[in-house]
């Protein structure tokens, strides 16, 4: 038993890391890595915190929820919980998220097929995650088995080569406030907060899945599943994130006048030459395409159940998302970029502030009572 708690822990922990690590977290890193100078210290600290520290929170959070953000948000009120559900379903969904993981895939494609079309890679693109999403009680062990490994395979030979073969960095007037600041916005670009509120229920089932009847139940045992994973999963990100900020930071010339959306590629070329470059930009195409599997399920799940409220059945849904997606991703990085980074700097806040002011109602309503009556509802029953 306890063997298959620590295995179920492992394979979550690492589909996890697989969901949220995606197109902004390759580029965001290595951006502040690159532009930090000798404040990168304070701006990773920034960075760790919005981009790991938040997100586990976030996911703690709805946990306590029932693993449904539909509840988490339901103090809110049923018109202010709608729409914020609505932005950030569209935020990672096929207006967001999801397209700018395909152009990022796309970027590093391109590095090595210079003749390859962007509309062509987005449809064929969005036809694979259509296809690995049909069957959506799958996903987490797809994930964690293989995307999850392979990940982490690929990015850790990336970040000890960078490291031992520095170039030279840029230096940046930043003070350490500054550079603090600088790493926390950075940190709400990989929208992972959004991301793993929406993906929770998905984790949920994740979790679930295999368990005898009575554990599936048990609420307490759930979340004590998914805190180990989740600190799996943010130690996993946490390490990637260092990795790829000293690298960046230690290459800083040669990747001063490098656009955004390229950045990882001409990286990878750079520190491994052509060969290990293109090893390293087939390890993003794989995060990327990993994480827009996980959200185009959730996306297309939401039109199913929420949006539509059946009218519309799970597969009709998929291809709506898909068909979205590739459209949106003929945009390119900087494009995509353009529409999500306002909406992003309102709601982030937002939310932070509502997750830590449900963990602490929750808690406290714990404390007061000595037991929470946490009852695993039947909507928990949509990713089996």
């Amino acid at each position: 038993m306890l063997f298959t708690q620590i295995r179920k822990v492992f394979i979550t922990g690492l589909a996890m890391f697989a969901m949220l690590f995606g197109s902004g977290n390759v580029i965001f890193p290595l951006i502040l890595g690159r532009d930090s100078g000798n404040q990168l210290f304070w701006g990773l600290i920034g960075f760790i915190l919005t981009a790991v520290v938040v997100p586990l929170l976030g996911l703690f959070s709805t946990m306590l929820s029932h693993g449904d953000y539909k509840l988490l948000l339901a103090p809110l009120g049923k018109i202010p919980s709608f729409i914020i559900i609505l932005v950030c379903m569209l935020l990672i969904g096929p207006f967001g998220v999801i397209p700018r993981c395909i152009t990022i895939s796309y970027a590093s494609c391109r590095m090595h097929v210079p003749s390859l079309n962007l509309l062509f890679f987005a449809v064929l693109s969005a036809i694979l995650i259509f296809l690995c999403t049909i069957k959506n009680n799958i996903i987490v062990d797809l994930l964690g088995r293989f995307f999850g490994p392979l990940k982490i395979i690929l990015l850790f030979i990336l970040i000890v080569k960078g490291l031992v073969s520095p170039a030279a960095s840029i230096p940046a007037d930043f003070t350490k406030l500054e550079g603090f600041t600088h790493g926390l916005l950075s940190g709400y670009g990989t929208c992972d907060l959004i991301a793993i509120i929406c993906l929770s229920g998905l984790i949920v089932s994740g979790l679930r899945h295999g368990m005898n009847p009575e554990k599936r139940e048990d609420s307490w045992a759930i979340i004590k599943l998914g805190i180990g994973s989740s600190l799996l999963g943010g130690v996993l990100l946490g390490l990637v994130y260092t990795g790829f900020c000293i690298v960046a930071f230690s290459h800083g010339k040669e990747l001063s006048h490098v656009d955004r959306g390229d950045i990882f590629s001409s990286l990878a070329l750079q520190v491994l030459g052509p060969q290990g470059g293109l090893f390293a930009n087939i390890t993003v195409a794989v995060s990327c395409f990993a994480t827009a599997i996980s959200l185009t399920a959730v996306f297309a799940m939401y039109l199913h159940k929420d949006l539509f409220e059946g009218r519309l059945n799970y597969l009709t849904s998929l291809m709506i998302t898909s068909i979205i997606t590739a459209c949106m991703a003929n945009l390119g990085f900087s494009g995509i970029m353009k529409t999500l980074s306002p909406i992003i700097q309102i709601i982030y806040p937002i939310l932070i502030i509502y997750t830590l002011w449900n963990i602490v109602d929750k808690l406290w309503k714990l404390h007061k009572h000595q037991a929470l009556s946490i009852t695993m509802k039947p909507e928990s029953s949509d990713w089996e």
